[in-house]
């Protein structure tokens, strides 16, 4: 029987190339995404929006980490956190609850707002948002508002400002245009644009305020002592941006959020910050 040669050398490449492969194999980062659009559209089992394409570009520019979209709820994200089930949340920002939590924020990287709107009727103007007091105010659920000091709670919201709760931001327009259960709607500045952009005929429709809910500057938020650090993020952001990569990407909601250099972050304190 004819004995098989041994080689060693191929043998030893062999197993050079394989340690090498296992040594550049991508860490998995899995990401929370909430429904919050147009920024994060999570929605039954697909999930889409400006996340998920700068996932890809994150991707795409480096090759140590693998960044892979998890869906969660608003209601539920912290506590999932806290489960370990995810480490990093995008278009988030450190006033969302995320107070004592062991958390990195990145640069900001992108700024927006929310602002109210309202049924239009003749002789109703900006004046109509400047009290809340005997109105019936609408709102997503498990979103921070800053009329309410952003506070939360279903409960809190719907006894002191008798607030009706919806899933999204169309829901709440819908709500608004229908009539006969809400007065005042707080709703993301960019997508109130892109929605009228869709649907120019509401446009007479709704009065809109120039006063905002409040202004976010979005970041990445990060759980400490992983293998990724913040640094490497504010990095990975700062390279896109400069290769317009992300300038490219905001272009997608036409201008309707500040496009803004990525900015260095504030550290990481909560005792003084509201939440969201």
């Amino acid at each position: 029987m004819r004995q098989l040669k041994k080689h060693p050398l191929s043998l030893s490449l062999l197993t050079l190339v394989l340690m090498a492969s296992t040594a550049h194999a991508r860490e998995k980062i899995l990401v929370g995404v909430a429904h919050f659009p147009p920024f994060i559209i999570n929605e039954g089992e697909t999930v889409g929006g400006l996340a998920m394409d700068m996932l890809e570009l994150m991707n795409a520019e480096q090759s140590d980490y693998e960044f892979i979209a998890l869906p969660t709820l608003s209601t539920t994200r912290h506590k999932v956190f806290d489960l370990g089930r995810y480490d990093m949340s995008m278009f988030d920002s450190l006033d969302w609850g995320w107070e004592g939590r062991y958390v990195d924020a990145s640069d900001v990287y992108l700024e927006g707002g929310e602002i109210y709107i309202s049924q239009a009727k003749p002789g109703k103007g900006q004046d109509y948002f400047d009290s809340f007091e005997n109105k019936r105010m609408v709102g997503m659920e498990g979103y921070h508002y800053g009329f309410a000091g952003f506070n939360s709670d279903p409960d809190y919201l719907i006894e002191n400002f008798n607030m009706e709760l919806t899933r999204s931001n169309a829901g709440s327009i819908k709500l608004i245009l229908a009539g006969n259960r809400g007065d005042i709607a707080v709703v993301t500045k960019s997508y109130l644009e892109r929605y009228l952009k869709d649907h120019p005929q509401d446009r007479e429709k709704l009065l809109v305020s120039t006063k905002f809910d409040q202004k976010y500057q979005h970041r990445i938020i990060l759980r400490r002592d992983i293998k990724l650090t913040i640094g490497e993020i504010n990095h990975l952001l700062t390279t896109l941006k400069s290769s317009g990569k992300l300038d490219a990407l905001w272009s997608e909601i036409n201008g309707s959020v500040l496009q803004i250099s990525v900015s260095p972050c504030f550290s990481s304190e909560f005792n003084n910050r509201h939440t969201r």
